[in-house]
């Protein structure tokens, strides 16, 4: 059961990182081209990625106290 959750946590964090990337990608690419809705979708993947990650972040140190 070890590896399915450090797989699951795997596919997370690869998740976050490719919105990451296509976000930068398609706020790059409508930019690029001057079309807003590129550039709000683009937005959106990145938000949803940087989110992941701090979820992630926030998940892993909840059992330690500062």
């Amino acid at each position: 059961m070890a590896s399915y959750a450090g797989e699951t946590l795997l596919v997370k964090k690869s998740a976050a990182i490719v919105l990451l990337l296509l976000g930068i990608l398609l706020i790059v690419v409508g930019l690029h081209e001057e079309s807003s809705p590129v550039i709000a979708v683009g937005s959106l993947a990145l938000l949803g990625g940087v989110s992941l990650l701090v979820f992630k972040i926030v998940r892993r140190n909840q059992g330690h106290p500062l």
